[in-house]
This record gives C-alpha cells, structure tokens and sequence, in this order.
C-alpha cells in the first residue's frame, strides 16, 4: 500500500514536471511578433503628426518643448511627454514607429501610415470651422478614405513605374499588417472639455460613436475597389485581416476632467475618479466590446483583437507603486490645484495664474515616470508603455493570448 502511494505521488509529480515543462516550452517556441507593416487610425492618443501637417497654428504646440522631450532627435509631433501606445505598439512587432500620412517630407512609409489625426471624432462631421478648438474635419470615415487612397497609390507604383519608387510596402502586404483603430476619446473628451455637452448628454452618444467605429472596421474588412486609368478595369485592394481595437481610459480619471468637474457634491470612486464620468467610459467599453464580439462572428476569418485601455488604467490605479507611479492623477505638464492643470496656462505655453507667472516649456514635474497623464489631457510615455506591455505579452487583451507572439522589446528606451 506504501509502495502504491509512493509511485502514485511520484507519478503526479512526473506529471506536473511534464506539464511546466511544455507549458515552458510552449511559451519559449512562440513565433517573434512582426507584421509587414502598421497602421494606425483615431484622434489625438495616436496622431503622430498629421494634425500639425494639416493645421500648423493649430497643433502646432505638439512640436514645442517639453512635448516629446522622452524622444529626443525627432520632431515630437505627440501629445505625449515621449512614444504614443502606438510608437510602442510598432516597435514590439519589430516595426519602427510610423509617419503620418500628411507629413511627407523624409517620411518612410515602408512598415506602414499613421492615419489618425488630433481633434477628429470617430463620427462623420457635419459641420466644421478652421476657429474651432482642439477639433479637425478628419474624422474615421475621411481617415478610411486617406487608407484606400494610399492603396491606390501602392498600386500605381508597382504597376506604372514597374517597381517602388520610394520606400513603401507592397499592396499585398497591406492585408496581413496590423491596423490599430484606437477611437472615440475626442468625441465624449471635448465636448464635456468645451461644455459642448453634459455628463448626463454625452452617455447620449455612445451608440453614435461606437457605431462609427464598428463602421469603419467594416469598411477595412470590405473589399474595396477603384478603377485606375487607361483602361478602367475594376483593382480590389486588400482587406486588413489583422484589427486591434482598443477601448478608452476612464475619462473621470483624466486630471482635466477632474479639475473641471470637481464640487463637493460630486461623486468619486475608491480611486478618487469622478464616478460620472466614469460611468460615459464604462458604457463605451461595454458596447464597443459587445460590437467587437458580433463582429468577430460575423467575419471569422478576420482576426480582430479587443485591448482594454481602461483595464490597464484600473489596474495601475489600484497599485500605482508596482508601476512607480506616485501621482496617476495629476497632470506632469501643468500647474495649479489638486490635479496639476490649469486650462488658461497648458503645457508648452506661459501665462499668467493669478498673480504669478508660470513656464510650461521646460522640465516640467521632478519624476516624469511617475505620472499617467502628461498634459492633464493626453496619457504619458508610461501609461502607453504599460498598454502596449499588456497587450503584447497577452494581458487585457482578447481573444485570450492576443497576438500569441513574442514581442520585441530591445527598442523600448530606445530615444532614436
């Protein structure tokens, strides 16, 4: 009997032993993560310099210092103190960030376009003024129209010229790249920033905004078509076969919002977050997953990933020191009250508060790394870093596993 449980537990042990080891071995035989290229659309998270190519007086602040003063040797072109999720992103799938598709000078378009633009919402814009704010008319659908341009002009190149005149990607190669749709902050951020819109109003259109964002996967997993001259004969260009489709951050957790919205009625989570607001975020996430989901069934053969932006916010809001934040709700590029962000004096300007003059040009808060917001608008170079390390190594990501690849992460500090 002694004997039986000896072997019996030796036998258990053997197999938990095989067990770790394949499980090991599975982990350490998974492919590198590469894509032939990256493309990118939304709004002012992801734009890496199309909103200052197409309105300069407007945007122009993202090109002063301190912006980008974490990615030295480039024109910043970010609304970030260093890489954007999406400069992250590229760099683990083995691709360099990408340039913005208005921005042409030495651009390299070869491992992919960034499409997405500050200011523009993910619905259709109907009416616009070159005066309005943080705002541009590039919405999802024009973004959509700039990819199947950019299509057509890979066509052309290989077709007329016999060969790539410049560094580009084939055509072919557009269809198992991966396509980041990271959309929907501008619409609820700005029209609650500009009163444009109540808390109460603004839950009013999250079946719009998801709507366009559902929408425009279609449109990439839709064959798309034109007819080039002489002879007109109708080109398919290819569909994208790869989506990641992130989520937003809690909106009542952005120090903007809190400075805004702050009373002493109002209501604040367990984090100090305005539960409000929070409750416009949670009702995107919700829908935008559900979308995600239906359309998973409805295109099977199109892999499209969900990331939880707002998972990975969460999670380093209930213990910021394993991620050596000390302030994840105040601004690092601000000044004034209990979030660091005063809207008369923003990052990369000077001004007046009060009585005393204020410098947002230079270094602007003593441990930059310790913040998840960089402007009190915009997340930091460490909240992108985080987002993008969960989803690449399988974290706040599905289906469960994400890209089941291993990421490449030699370039992540890297500042050229």
């Amino acid at each position: 009997m002694a004997m039986d449980m000896r072997m019996g537990a030796l036998g258990a042990l053997l197999l938990i032993s095989l067990v770790h080891c394949f499980a090991l071995s599975a982990a350490q035989d998974l492919p590198n993560c590469s894509f032939p290229a990256v493309y990118a659309f939304g709004d002012s998270l992801t734009d890496v310099g199309n909103g200052i190519g197409a309105f300069p007086e407007k945007f122009g602040n993202s090109e002063h210092n301190p912006y980008g003063v974490e990615f030295p040797m480039h024109p910043a072109d970010r609304y970030t103190d260093g890489k954007l999720f999406i400069d992250f992103l590229a760099f683990g799938v083995r691709r360099r960030p990408i340039y913005p598709v208005l921005r042409g000078t030495n651009a390299d378009f070869q491992y992919g376009t960034n499409f997405a633009c500050s200011g523009a919402a993910a619905r259709n814009v109907t009416y616009w003024s070159k005066d309005a704010g943080f705002y541009t008319p590039f919405s999802l659908d024009v973004q959509m129209k700039w990819r199947s341009r950019y299509q057509e002009r890979l066509w052309f190149y290989e077709h007329l010229n016999g060969g790539l005149v410049q560094k580009l990607p084939f055509l072919n190669q557009t269809a198992d790249s991966l396509y980041l749709v990271y959309a929907g902050y501008q619409d609820y951020f700005f029209s609650l920033y500009d009163s444009i819109l109540t808390p109460r109003q603004a839950l009013t259109i999250v079946p719009d905004v998801v709507q366009a964002i559902s929408d425009h996967i279609e449109k990439l997993v839709t064959v798309q078509f034109f007819n080039p001259p002489p002879t007109d004969e109708r080109v398919d260009l290819p569909i994208a076969n790869n989506i990641l489709v992130a989520n937003l951050p809690p909106l009542g957790c952005i120090p903007a919002m809190l400075t805004q919205y702050q009373s002493a009625t109002a209501d604040y989570d367990s984090h100090g977050c305005l539960s409000e607001l929070n409750k416009i975020t949670s009702a995107h996430n919700e829908l935008l997953g559900t979308t995600v989901v239906a359309l998973r069934e409805k295109y099977p053969e199109i892999k499209i990933y969900y990331g939880d932006i707002h998972g990975v916010y969460t999670d380093i809001l209930k213990d910021p020191l394993s991620y050596n934040v000390t302030s994840p709700l105040k601004a690092c590029c601000g000044v004034g009250g209990s979030y660091n962000f005063n809207k008369e004096v923003q990052c990369s300007y000077t001004g007046m508060v009060g009585n005393e003059f204020v410098n947002l040009t230079t270094a602007p808060c003593a441990n930059r790394a310790a913040h998840l917001s960089w402007d009190g608008i915009h997340t930091s170079n460490t909240f992108n870093k985080a987002a993008a390390t969960a989803f690449l190594t399988g974290k706040h990501i599905t289906p469960e596993g994400g890209f089941n690849c291993s990421p490449d992460f030699k370039f992540w500090e890297s500042r050229v």
